[in-house]
């Protein structure tokens, strides 16, 4: 009786399922490998989000000279402190801050470690001092009271009409807001009769003028037009209607 071939095709088809068997646990062994390391990286997040070894102990505040730093600090411990800082929103906490403080201009809350957030405050910038008792009261372009000190900044313009009211504070600081940081530094005082009756002092180079500027309207336009005739040695300046100024 003749022998059978070798059934070759049966020896083939065995090795190929066993290599796709394999292919098939390696595959498995990849992905538990996967959604192990995100269950570990989740239960680390919930142990941080959680922790008390990362609660807020401690912050600190610089930047700023109208606002006591330790004031806000103060306030945000009390707002937040003992809350681990992955839970802490940051935006939420300089809103807070900016409302509670309305002198400040901007917040910039950070993380500067484990347990604890730096906050760099931004002042608002006053446009004019206004005498007020002993001392003078600084006001920025929003009309945010920025507090009294006893002596006006250097080179910021100095309301100096006695006891102006609220109106008159208004168009003053209008006015000012109006101009930029260069042409206000060239205005030593203001002086004000009424919403409608502004008037004051510029200084270019070695002339000292008396300008009177009308109303708060335009004030830019007023304040070149001034300064340009000043620089031609002009003293005595009306400007209340800059396209036809008049001079003395």
């Amino acid at each position: 009786m003749p022998l059978q071939p070798p059934r070759v095709g049966d020896e083939s088809t065995a090795d190929l399922t066993g290599i796709i068997r394999a292919r098939r646990r390696e595959i498995w062994a990849k992905r538990l490998t996967v959604l192990g390391s995100i269950a570990a990286v989740l239960a680390l997040a919930a142990v941080a989000w959680f922790s008390p070894l990362l609660a807020l102990g401690s912050v600190s505040v610089d930047g700023s000279r109208l606002v006591a730093g330790g004031k806000v600090a103060d306030f945000v411990e009390a707002e937040h402190g003992g809350t681990p800082l992955p839970q802490l929103r940051m935006s939420r906490i300089e809103a807070e801050v900016l409302e509670r403080f309305p002198r400040a201009e901007a917040a910039d809350v950070r993380y500067s470690g484990p347990r604890s957030i730096s906050i760099a405050i931004t002042d608002r910038t006053p446009v004019i001092a206004i005498a007020a008792g002993s001392g003078f009261t600084l006001y920025d372009a929003e009309a945010v009271d920025l507090g009294t000190v006893d002596k006006a900044p250097q080179g910021l313009t100095v309301l100096e009409s006695a006891s102006p009211n609220e109106e008159t504070i208004a168009a003053v600081i209008r006015f000012m807001s109006s101009l930029s940081p260069e042409l206000r530094s060239q205005l030593s005082t203001v002086e004000a009769k009424g919403s409608e009756g502004l008037a004051g002092t510029i200084v270019t180079g070695e002339t000292t003028a008396s300008v009177v500027f009308g109303d708060a309207e335009n004030a830019s336009q007023k304040m070149q037009t001034a300064l340009q005739l000043a620089a031609d040695g002009r003293t005595e300046i009306d400007v209340s209607v800059p396209s036809v100024p008049v001079t003395g």
